[in-house]
């Protein structure tokens, strides 16, 4: 692991939130608290990794708090948001596959606690509780579903139709109704949308401006208050992008 700070034992509800792990659904409450035994927290600074391509963990993990976003990078220095993670999200399931390295990187946005469990103890609860398996492919192919999604936009519309799949999805999950709108309630700069929509800041910007003006939008230090959804939903149309 990269750029961890001090681990302790468990001062969370590990087996609570091991319980409501689409990973661990069905399996008896003792194998609940082997794993929560067995694991460890780990505290994260913003920007700080929990894996990077071409590292083979070996762990998995478990967001307690804090924010992690997964990213393709290229050799030049380019990257791709795939997705962004919150609190009780599971991740590291490649790693129990086999011992390749990863190929995305697992990037702390915010300042991060981190529950995490030895892949050589998951393992072994799941030999004896071949659910386990079941469950985290039945989970894996659900996160795989919005990958193929993402990717399906990517190829075939313009930037400006991405730019707004990416709000009306972060509407979904951080909305606040207000007497303006709707408010994402997370923090998000223009670079982070320019990797998760694939285009460069300075594009991402002018969409963004344009937005604006047209009352579709506010921007409120790095947040944003959407005045408009239905028209936002018709940014979603494919068309020419003359930006």
């Amino acid at each position: 692991m990269i750029n961890a700070m001090a681990s302790e034992k468990p001062h969370h509800d590990s087996v609570g939130i091991i319980s409501r792990s689409p990973w661990f659904e069905g399996l008896p409450e003792r194998a609940h608290l082997r794993l929560a035994e067995a694991g460890r927290i780990h505290h994260y600074r913003k920007s700080a990794y929990l894996y990077t391509t071409g590292e083979a963990s070996k762990d998995v993990y478990c967001i307690l708090s804090g924010r992690v976003r997964l990213l393709l990078s290229s050799t030049i220095g380019q990257e791709f948001a795939i997705r962004d993670l919150e609190p009780e999200a599971w991740l590291g399931e490649q790693f129990m596959a086999h011992d390749f390295p990863t190929a995305i990187d697992a990037r702390i946005l915010e300042s991060a606690t981190v529950f995490v469990i030895p892949r050589a103890v998951v393992l072994t609860i799941g030999d004896e509780h071949p659910v386990m398996y079941k469950n985290i492919f039945k989970h894996h192919m659900r996160r795989s579903r919005g990958v193929w999604r993402l990717l399906t936009g990517m190829a075939f519309y313009p930037l400006r139709s991405r730019l707004a799949g990416r709000l009306l999805a972060l509407i979904e999950e951080h909305g606040q109704q207000g007497a303006e709108g709707v408010l994402i309630d997370i923090n998000m700069s223009q670079t982070d949308f320019a990797q998760l929509s694939l285009g460069s800041r300075q594009r991402i910007n002018k969409i963004l401006s344009e937005w604006r003006e047209r009352g579709i939008i506010e921007v409120q230090t790095n947040h944003y208050v959407v005045r408009n959804i239905d028209a936002l939903r018709e940014e979603l149309e494919l068309k020419d992008d003359e930006d």
